[in-house]
């Protein structure tokens, strides 16, 4: 699961910062009618990007998340851990769906190139873009199997670039996509959330997915 804390979310220059995570929760019985239904335009993105992903068929619904959020805090997607068996789900929240519709309609408007030092509403944009991008990505990897946050998470940040092309955008625009995040989010974790950063997340480290490229986090 992804969460955000919104103290500090936004800073001065309108950057994501403070960023923190919780557990995968069980899948219940009174989810049952939200996954039973049909998928919205939006659910149907989302989860054609996972699919692509995982090389599995996970199903993905926009809503409540079904859990206490503590105060201050903002979680943005959750999978859903069935009793036997892998994950086949993950949930949303609809503001992550939108923004992940959003940039498929339009993937340059969230190119963070395109954005100055002082423009703060732009700066906010993208970030919220990325975040959505990041929220998939790394719900994804819960349903390959993956439990470990601190992996989870790194393993997702450098699959934003696939799932930024996956919607439309170059190469060139995901990876820089990929480095917004990088810098300007993951570089709080240390701090802000410590059992989602890890010192083996970087270019050769034992997370790195492609160590024998050296464009990180793409």
């Amino acid at each position: 699961m992804r969460a955000r804390l919104l103290l500090g979310v936004l800073c001065g220059a309108g950057l994501l910062a403070g960023v923190a995570h919780a557990s995968a929760r069980p899948l219940r019985p009174s989810d049952a009618a939200l996954l039973k239904r049909a998928p919205t335009p939006e659910e149907v993105i989302a989860q054609n990007v996972a699919a692509r992903l995982t090389r599995l068929h996970p199903e993905v619904r926009c809503g409540s998340l079904g859990i206490s959020v503590p105060a201050g805090a903002l979680v943005t997607g959750i999978t859903l851990i069935p009793p036997h068996g892998p994950a086949g789900y993950f949930l949303l929240l609809p503001e992550m769906c939108n923004y992940l519709a959003w940039f498929r309609a339009d993937p340059l408007r969230y190119d963070p190139s395109a954005c100055t030092d002082t423009d703060s509403d732009c700066q906010k944009t993208d970030g919220l873009a990325a975040l959505a991008l990041a929220t998939v990505s790394h719900e994804s990897y819960h349903v390959l199997g993956y439990r470990n946050e601190a992996q989870v998470e790194c393993y997702g940040m450098q699959s934003i670039w696939f799932v930024a092309t996956s919607l439309g955008a170059s190469v060139a625009e995901g990876q820089r996509i990929a480095q917004f995040y990088w810098t300007h989010i993951y570089a709080e974790r240390e701090e802000s959330t410590p059992s989602y950063w890890s010192p083996e997340c970087r270019d050769g480290g034992k997370y790195d997915l492609r160590p024998k490229s050296h464009s990180w986090p793409s």
